[in-house]
């Protein structure tokens, strides 16, 4: 009785629906629209027009006048591991960089591409109606050759006889807008970058549920409120109604968080796998985690419910955000530049785990980042359970 009275009081509660609910399947529907190519590895395009304008001579413009040559040849691109059979780019030639940005303007070329030879070292531009198709094939015409070229430069040093070889391979296979992970799972979907937006959205759906955790404490608590002076009253074991209010919210959540899943396969498409198992150990303890933290600002934030519920709020949406639910490269360049941020910021973990239970052939990174915060949630709670049997209501 006690269960279904706060699981109607949750279901009442117009910011939980939308948060929890509602704002992750609309993020969702913006991502399938904006990615609906690239997300489902669909992506096909018109050769892209382009201009290459060499502001100093050397090996390395030189090589990558012949990458985009390369990409320019239809017959070439074909007989490539590119997995297109048509050319990446239309080379369309121009005399200087003033000349370039005319015929952008005129929307006569859609790129052009300053090489600065002497300090490797290339700038992208594109016009102003650029579509992202556009954006993505010539940073990724990029970020490949600067990957090749430095793996090249390494062979050189390293390995002088082999370098004719690399050569080869950066001239002539320059990998664009390809997901960066290739393994099949066993239903044959594939990992795909843009998935993360999505991995992303269903973690930050479940991190929603702290607010959840914080009205289950201020259920509970002693206060001046009407629901709190009946709480401290009532005949009823505080402990029971404590279950009762948390496992409400808490199988809530849960069903809320297996309907987005379903939705983000059968709607958008997006491969979630076939381990069952493990899916449900995910989402039952993502949900777990994100109440457990929100029973700990409930009780030790200050201000208000509402106070409590914002500061909670901003926590959550900072975690998210440095996973990459909105910079998909953040976490990477965090790896290199503070590499401990995301060993301890939860969303990224839970990213993580995710995005490898769904398109790695083994689960021990899976497996790791779920530990951490499976403890994680272990002190939260513990914490939480020793500071309410220590609390006393003061006055009625």
């Amino acid at each position: 009785m006690m269960f279904t009275y706060y699981l109607k009081k949750t279901l009442r509660d117009k910011g939980f629906v939308f948060w929890s609910l509602a704002f992750p399947l609309l993020l969702m529907l913006c991502f399938n629209v904006t990615f609906m190519g690239p997300a489902k590895g669909e992506v096909d395009f018109d050769p892209v027009k382009s201009s290459v304008i060499v502001e100093s001579e050397s090996a390395f413009s030189e090589e990558f006048v012949t990458v985009l040559t390369n990409l320019a040849d239809a017959e070439t691109v074909k007989s490539g591991n590119m997995g297109y059979n048509h050319a990446i780019v239309e080379l369309v030639d121009s005399a200087s960089l003033e000349e370039a940005e005319k015929k952008i303007l005129d929307k006569e070329i859609e790129v052009i591409y300053l090489v600065d030879g002497e300090n490797e070292k290339i700038d992208v531009k594109v016009g102003d109606g650029a579509n992202m198709t556009t954006l993505m094939v010539a940073r990724s015409v990029v970020e490949s050759y600067r990957r090749n070229y430095m793996i090249m430069k390494d062979a050189a040093m390293t390995a002088p006889d082999k370098i004719e070889i690399v050569l080869a391979s950066i001239s002539e296979s320059v990998p664009v807008m390809k997901a960066k992970t290739t393994y099949l799972g066993d239903d044959g979907s594939s990992a795909n970058v843009y998935m993360w937006y999505f991995y992303s959205t269903i973690v930050m759906g479940m991190f929603f549920n702290v607010t959840s955790g914080i009205h289950t404490v201020f259920d509970i608590q002693g206060n001046l409120s009407g629901s709190g002076m009946r709480t401290s009253v009532s005949p009823t074991k505080k402990s029971k109604i404590l279950l009762s209010a948390f496992f409400a919210r808490y199988a809530l959540a849960c069903v809320i968080t297996f309907f987005e899943l379903f939705a983000m396969n059968k709607f958008f498409n997006i491969p979630v796998g076939n381990r069952l198992f493990e899916i449900i150990v995910f989402v039952l303890i993502g949900n777990l985690f994100s109440m457990s933290l929100g029973c700990c600002f409930g009780l030790f934030a200050k201000g208000d419910e509402n106070a409590r519920d914002n500061k909670a709020t901003a926590f959550i949406m900072l975690s998210v955000f440095l996973s990459g639910e909105m910079i998909v490269m953040l976490p990477g360049l965090l790896e290199k530049s503070c590499p401990i941020v995301n060993r301890i910021n939860p969303a990224t973990l839970m990213n993580f785990a995710f995005y490898r239970l769904v398109n790695y052939p083994t689960l021990d990174g899976f497996w790791m980042n779920l530990v951490k915060i499976f403890v994680a949630t272990l002190v939260f709670l513990t914490v939480s359970i020793m500071k309410l049997r220590r609390e006393k209501y003061a006055a009625l």
